[in-house]
């Protein structure tokens, strides 16, 4: 076996690495963007948890990024239903605080196989 081969698998650990870190960073966003934009509005927690019909410890440990558990999709489209905007808003709002995703800063970026 030649070094290179070394060299691919290392290079694929880090992107692996790279992408798990930033997913973890896009979901800590997540929460501050839910923050943001209801203290933008001028909601209170307790306001926004009875609208999206979730517990006010929950949106607490969302926007805090302390969540233990999985959310579905629908949860967040009510917290953003909640607060008036589109869950596209939250999810962008979160891409921005994130910055880019690994696989689009990657040097020489590999083609789909």
């Amino acid at each position: 076996s030649s070094g290179g081969d070394n060299s691919v698998n290392a290079r694929g650990n880090e992107d692996k690495y790279a992408e798990e870190r930033y997913n973890l960073d896009h979901e800590r966003c997540l929460g501050v963007a839910v923050q943001e934009l209801r203290t933008a509005k001028g909601l209170t927690q307790s306001e926004v948890a009875k609208r999206a019909k979730v517990s006010v410890p929950w949106l607490k440990k969302l926007e805090a990024n302390q969540l233990t558990t999985n959310y579905t999709i629908r949860r967040i489209d009510r917290i953003a239903r909640a607060m008036g905007v589109q869950i596209y808003d939250l999810y962008k709002r979160a891409g921005e605080l994130a910055g880019p995703p690994p696989w689009l800063t990657r040097k020489g970026r590999q083609s789909d196989e």
